[in-house]
């Protein structure tokens, strides 16, 4: 199911065919569904839905439909949500006993002025949903969070949930590792070379390639099976000598690790989607 074909769908596409699997490409962006009486006989070619949804509510509730009535779809429905929600997915994360940032939740200005003088500064607020580091900001003093937090309860009654996380003083860099059902089949360093502390590849960090370590590769599966099962990309921060696991992603672009790691990636995806048709 798609909304938009990029790089990483025409990879998949390509695997698949290398496969000889028969793709059917979902464009969500055509189609309606009648949730009170929902005909199955448009998809009963379908073994298993892939969700490669840009759109991250789209692609939730679609997903949530289709499993409703008796289709798999990878991700399924609450892994995805877990992921999706930072709240939730912090959450999981903590309950598994996995090293992460320590993260608190408020709901007024007050109380998160308060919150953020026990974290100290300069700390992170993120939005509960939203990818690509956008509407991430770091805090340096008050004066600034008074400013930021003002400006989250304009913009609308998600933003005025406030998420407050601890500024971990890691490298100019993260590590993205690909979780695939059981396996960790890959994982680069988003390096960020331009001085901004967020590391994604969206806003211009540069991907090499990460030795799986045992250490990365037990955390990897530790936060993955936290969400569930499927397909995540799990991103992990260096903190001395350890790591802490930060966020996983549902849905994970893969494009720049299959580049740099020479791990065909789509094709793992492909095999992994196979054993779950087979099921």
């Amino acid at each position: 199911m798609i909304d938009r074909i990029r790089l990483d769908e025409k990879l998949l596409i390509a695997a698949a065919r290398r496969f000889h699997v028969d793709v059917e490409i979902v464009d969500t962006s055509s189609i309606f569904l009648d949730i009170t009486r929902f005909s199955k006989k448009n998809f009963n070619a379908i073994d298993v839905f892939l969700q490669r949804c840009v759109s991250t509510l789209r692609g939730l509730y679609i997903t949530k439909i289709l499993e409703e009535y008796g289709f798999n779809v990878v991700n399924n429905f609450e892994p995805s949500l877990r992921c999706i929600d930072k709240i939730q997915c912090s959450i999981a994360l903590a309950k598994n006993g996995i090293p992460t940032p320590k993260t608190i939740i408020s709901f007024t200005e007050e109380a998160s002025l308060k919150a953020l003088r026990d974290l100290g500064y300069p700390a992170i607020v993120k939005p509960v949903l939203g990818s690509w580091a956008r509407l991430v900001a770091k805090i340096n003093d008050e004066d600034a969070a008074k400013s930021v937090l003002e400006d989250r309860k304009i913009i609308g009654a998600w933003y005025s949930i406030y998420y407050l996380q601890k500024y971990i003083n890691k490298p100019n860099r993260d590590i993205r590792s690909t979780v695939i059902g059981d396996k960790v089949v890959a994982a680069i360093y988003r390096v960020n070379e331009s001085g901004d502390w967020r590391t994604n590849t969206a806003r211009g960090a540069k991907a090499t390639n990460c030795k799986i370590t045992p250490r990365i590769e037990e955390l990897s599966l530790k936060a993955a099976s936290a969400m569930g099962r499927g397909v995540f990309g799990v991103d992990l921060m260096e903190e001395g000598n350890d790591f802490l696991v930060h966020e996983v992603n549902h849905s994970p672009e893969f494009k720049n690790v299959q580049r740099v790691t020479g791990v065909n990636i789509a094709g793992e995806i492909i095999k992994y989607l196979k054993e779950v048709a087979r099921r």
